[in-house]
């Protein structure tokens, strides 16, 4: 582990987002995380933009803009890019995860194009706040859509758009 500290403490500190994680991956990613320094959050508004996602088990589809790295902890995860995706399943051995933040980092350090997708954005962060909301309302539409503040027939539109199963939750 000590590794990973050297590398991680060169220059600003990294940023995760944790997306769709039980609780039990939670405990264990948050962990880990905090031990080796690196900020987090479950909440997407926590940080401007993180340097990479920690996609929980329960999710099996996302879609994200391409310049964001990615550490799954499920293989099964169907995802668009997928060069900037690592699958990375718990319990996270020191050597694995360190050489994922290494190449991370180092894709921190390359120049961002120029241009912003601001469609891609918009519906990677809409997508991940139903998630969420779902998550928050233990798979319960309404009060998901409830929490969101639109239309229960508006949140089923949009789930269908982004393939999210209520059941997932």
């Amino acid at each position: 582990m000590s590794r990973i500290l050297i590398v991680i403490t060169e220059g600003s500190k990294l940023k995760a987002w944790l997306c769709g994680l039980d609780d039990e991956e939670l405990t264990s990613v948050s962990s880990v995380l905090t031990f080796i320094g690196i900020e987090h959050s479950a909440s997407f508004t926590a940080f401007q933009l993180p340097d990479f996602v920690v996609i929980g088990q329960s999710i099996e589809s996302i879609e994200l803009d391409e310049s964001i790295s990615i550490v799954s902890l499920s293989e099964t995860l169907s995802i668009i890019p997928q060069d900037n995706v690592w699958f990375c399943p718990l319990p996270w051995r020191s050597q694995t995860l360190w050489s994922v933040l290494k190449e991370i980092q180092q894709r921190r350090r390359m120049p961002q194009p120029s241009g912003v997708n601001l469609n891609l954005h918009v519906r990677h962060l809409e997508a991940l706040l139903i998630r969420q909301a779902l998550v928050s309302a233990q798979g319960v539409v309404s009060k998901a859509a409830q929490n969101l503040q639109i239309q229960r027939t508006t949140l089923i539109e949009k789930m269908r758009r982004y393939n999210i199963d209520k059941s997932e939750f």
